[in-house]
């Protein structure tokens, strides 16, 4: 019997480009076309208002900076308390050419010290060892060859090792403030550096296109939430294999203690074509029950 092959499948890991790429920025603050991303008008007029009204003393690169490097502390250390929450994933898109939709919801347990996260529900039951493998050694691959992991010594500091590939892809520009949850934050805008190229030419060429905003609390530089947004479709091969028609990613953090922030919050809608088939898909994650993790105490000799 012959198997026929599902374009959509073949092509996955371009969709998931998208996403993973952006994890650096998320959480460490980590054939090109020139960028068509400009300044946002109306924020332009905001900073003009924050500057006649504020005594600023950080640049944007200062501010981004300082988030970056609270990424990278908060990733190292091991003396900052652990706490465990339940992560929630709602995955909504069609499975086949006729546009059947399928929803799945998996539910992770998983860890503010960047400790992989288990698989603990599937639609509500228990996942099998089988599930619980294949959903870790997919999340592996995935980290693995959009963020370089295991390439490196100490690669399994996901974030760390990956930053600097970021750092000159993006030109920040302070462009505002605004209280998310009644915290003070800066609004940076990155605008992308087309002549900076990334060595993943997909991931280069959707950063390219891609109009991001940041929002750093003022008080702790972490980064609070994220907004962007493809502004141009990314054709594959001139359009032939397919193209990332629309995309749109937003982030919140929780902040659980003045030196950790936890992912609260994540939605993504995006519209791609691979071959014929076209697919909307829908990513929310929604993380609660928070707990901190008991210190042991050491037994006295």
């Amino acid at each position: 019997m012959r198997t026929l092959i599902n374009p959509y499948t073949k092509y996955a890991p371009k969709r998931q480009a998208l996403f993973t790429c952006l994890l650096p920025l998320i959480v460490g603050f980590g054939c090109s076309t020139t960028s068509s991303v400009q300044l946002l008008e109306k924020d332009s007029l905001a900073l003009k208002k924050l500057v006649t009204t504020e005594n600023f003393t950080l640049s944007a690169s200062e501010i981004v900076d300082r988030a970056r490097e609270n990424g990278k502390i908060r990733e190292n250390s091991n003396n900052l308390p652990i706490f465990s929450f339940l992560r929630k994933v709602t995955i909504t898109k069609p499975v086949d050419v006729n546009g059947t939709v399928n929803e799945k919801i998996k539910t992770y347990k998983a860890y503010t010290n960047n400790r992989d996260q288990t698989l603990i529900k599937v639609d509500g039951r228990e996942p099998t060892e089988k599930e619980i493998e294949e959903d870790r050694k997919r999340n592996l691959k995935r980290q693995r060859q959009y963020l370089d992991r295991n390439n490196k010594k100490n690669s399994d500091r996901i974030i760390s090792n990956n930053i600097e590939i970021y750092k000159e892809k993006f030109i920040p520009r302070l462009i505002g403030y605004e209280s998310i949850n009644n915290r003070p934050a800066y609004i940076v805008q990155l605008v992308p550096n087309a002549k900076h190229r990334l060595k993943n030419n997909t991931s280069d060429r959707i950063m390219n296109q891609m109009q991001i905003k940041i929002w750093v609390d003022q008080e702790e530089f972490q980064v609070s939430k994220m907004e962007a947004k493809l502004v141009e479709p990314v054709k594959m091969f001139a359009g032939v294999i397919g193209s990332i028609n629309s995309a749109y990613i937003l982030l919140e953090q929780k902040r659980l203690t003045p030196k950790i922030w936890a992912d609260y919050k994540l939605e993504a809608d995006y519209d791609i074509r691979i071959i014929i088939a076209k697919t909307r898909g829908k990513i929310t994650s929604h993380s609660s029950g928070f707990k901190l993790i008991p210190i042991k105490n050491k037994l006295k000799p």
